[in-house]
C-alpha cells in the first residue's frame, strides 16, 4: 500500500470521522461519469434504483406528512449511490481496504489510550476525545454504538490481511487487535455481536488460513478471554446480551419491535412513510411501553418506513450485489471485504446506524481490482 495513493490516503482518514468520509465522497464524485456509466451497465443496480424510486415515492405519497416523507424517501437510493462510488469511483480498491483497516486500528488505539488516560477534551461544545472518564467514549462526535461500529471493519480486515501474508502483516494484526480493544472500551453489545459474526464468517470462508495460523488464533482467543475476565463492566455487558427478562435495554427493544410489527401489519406494502416512525410510534404504543423515536434496528427502520416492497427491493439488490461477485470470483480480497462488511449488517439488527465507509467497502467487493487475477496481497 502506498500512502501516495489517493484512495489509500482517504481510506486511512474515513474511519476517524464521518466528516472525512463526506470529503472523500466529494472526491469520488469527480469520477461521476464513470460511476453513472457503471450504474447503467449493471442491470441489478440500475433497476434497483428505479424500482426503489417508484416504491419510495408511493410510500411518501401515502404518508400523512408527504413533505417529510419525500425528504426521507431517497435514503436507500443514496446508500446505493455511495456503493456505486465505491465500485466505480475508487481506483485502487486493494489499497483502500488496507488503509481502512489501518485507519480503524489507529482509531482503536486512540480510544484505548483515551480510556487509560480518562480523557474528556472538548472544544467548546464540540467533543474531541470526550467521556472517557466514566462514559463509553466519544471521538469527534461519534460515541457509544456509533464509535464501536466505526472500528468493526478493522478487526476483520486486520485478521484477513495477516492471514494472507500481506506485507507488514504484523501491522495489520496489530490494527485488528487495537480495533477490537477499542470496541471493548465502548461496551457496545451490538458491535460485539456483529464483530463475532464477522470473525466467524471470515473463519468459515478462510478455513485453510485458520489451520495454518492456529497458534495466532489461540493467542488472540486467550487475549480476548483475559480482557473479558479482567473487566467486570465488559463481562456484565456480554452476559446481558441474552438477558430478555430483566435487562431494561433488551426489554425496551422488544417492546419497540412489537410496536413496529403492529405498524407494519397495518401498512404492509409501502409502510407508514419514510421518516414517520417517531410520530406513528406514539399512536401504536401500548400503555407502559418504552417511548421511542427510532426502531433501534435498521431492518425495522426500512420495513416500517418503506414497507415490505421497499425492504425486499433494497435487500434483494444488496444480496445480489455482494454475493454474486464472490460466487463468480472467490478471491481472498473479496472474502476479506465481505467479512469487513458483514459485522455492520449484524450490528444494525439492534441499532439504526449508518457508517460511512460500509457502502464503499460493499462497492469494493465487486471491484475488478479485487479479482483473483489481481491477487497479490
Amino acid at each position: 500500500m502506498s500512502i501516495r495513493n489517493r484512495d489509500a490516503r482517504w481510506g486511512l482518514l474515513i474511519p476517524v470521522s464521518p466528516a472525512f468520509a463526506l470529503g472523500y465522497y466529494g472526491v469520488l464524485l469527480s469520477k461521476g461519469k464513470a460511476v453513472i456509466k457503471g450504474i447503467r451497465s449493471d442491470p441489478v443496480t440500475y433497476r434497483a434504483l428505479v424500482a426503489l424510486l417508484v416504491s419510495g415515492t408511493l410510500s411518501a405519497v401515502l404518508a400523512p406528512n408527504k413533505g417529510q416523507a419525500l425528504l426521507n424517501m431517497p435514503i436507500p437510493l443514496v446508500f446505493i449511490f455511495i456503493y456505486s462510488l465505491g465500485r466505480w469511483g475508487i481506483v485502487d480498491a486493494r489499497d483502500f481496504l488496507k488503509a481502512v483497516t489501518l485507519g480503524c486500528g489507529f482509531l482503536g488505539l486512540v480510544v484505548v489510550i483515551s480510556r487509560l488516560l480518562r480523557l474528556n477534551i472538548w472544544y467548546g461544545s464540540i467533543p474531541i476525545l470526550a467521556r472517557f472518564n466514566g462514559g463509553r467514549g466519544n471521538v469527534l462526535g461519534m460515541a457509544d454504538n456509533g464509535l464501536a461500529a466505526m472500528l468493526e471493519a478493522g478487526v476483520m480486515g486486520g485478521l484477513g490481511f495477516f492471514f494472507y501474508r500481506s506485507r507488514y502483516r504484523w501491522l495489520y494484526l496489530g490494527a485488528s487487535v487495537t480495533s477490537l480493544l477499542g470496541i471493548f472500551v465502548t461496551l457496545s453489545r451490538g458491535s460485539i455481536v456483529g464483530t463475532c459474526a464477522g470473525i466467524l464468517v471470515l473463519g468459515a470462508m478462510n478455513s485453510k488460513m485458520l489451520k495454518r495460523h492456529w497458534k495466532i488464533v489461540v493467542a488472540l482467543f486467550l487475549l480476548v478471554a483475559v480482557c473479558i475476565t479482567q473487566s467486570p463492566a465488559l463481562s456484565r455487558r456480554i452476559r446481558s446480551i441474552v438477558n430478555l427478562t430483566t435487562n431494561s435495554s433488551n426489554i425496551g427493544r422488544l417492546e419497540i419491535w412489537h410496536v413496529s410489527w403492529e405498524m407494519l401489519k397495518d401498512h404492509l406494502l409501502f409502510g407508514i412513510g419514510p421518516g414517520h416512525f417517531g410520530s406513528a410510534y406514539e399512536a401504536y404504543r401500548p400503555e407502559g411501553y418504552i417511548k421511542a423515536k427510532s426502531p433501534h434496528s435498521l431492518y425495522w427502520f426500512l420495513l416500517t418506513g418503506w414497507g415490505l416492497v421497499g425492504f425486499l427491493l433494497f435487500f434483494g439488490w444488496m444480496a445480489v450485489s455482494v454475493i454474486r461477485p464472490i460466487l463468480q470470483d472467490n478471491s481472498p480480497y473479496r472474502r476479506i471485504a465481505f467479512a469487513m462488511m458483514i459485522s455492520f449488517w449484524v450490528h444494525v439488527l439492534f441499532n439504526d446506524l449508518y457508517i460511512a465507509h460500509v457502502p464503499l467497502i460493499m462497492g469494493c467487493i465487486a471491484h475488478p481490482d479485487l479479482g483473483e487475477a489481481e491477487h497479490h496481497t
